[in-house]
């Protein structure tokens, strides 16, 4: 029996590099390809959220999607400044680690 478990969309390498690409092509201008990033990493982090992963990991794939919504919206608008911010943004999410020693103070 072959056991795939989690795919390899979750890993976090991956999409550091996904995140990295989407920065590239906005600030180069090429909308068309960031918007196909963009739909690819919404699918990613959608995976992670229906997952059985632990509520830190789909905490922290919740916040990066809410950004990557960000910049799909703001590509859709042409405004490639603020779709630029909005990916850095996401890319800090994804980068932040949630623990719940952070909430205990």
């Amino acid at each position: 029996m072959q056991q795939k478990g989690k795919p390899k969309l979750e890993n976090s390498s991956d999409m550091i590099e996904g995140l990295r690409d989407l920065t590239v092509h906005i600030h180069r201008g090429n909308a068309t390809q960031a918007g196909s990033i963009v739909t690819d990493i919404s699918k990613r982090l959608q995976v992670i959220i229906g997952s059985d992963d632990d509520a830190v990991s789909k905490q922290r794939a919740q916040q990066t999607l809410f950004a990557i919504q960000e910049v799909g919206i703001l590509l859709g608008e042409n405004d490639l400044s603020g779709a630029l911010s909005a990916a850095r943004d996401a890319s800090k999410e994804w980068r932040l680690r949630h623990s719940p020693s952070e909430s205990a103070g």
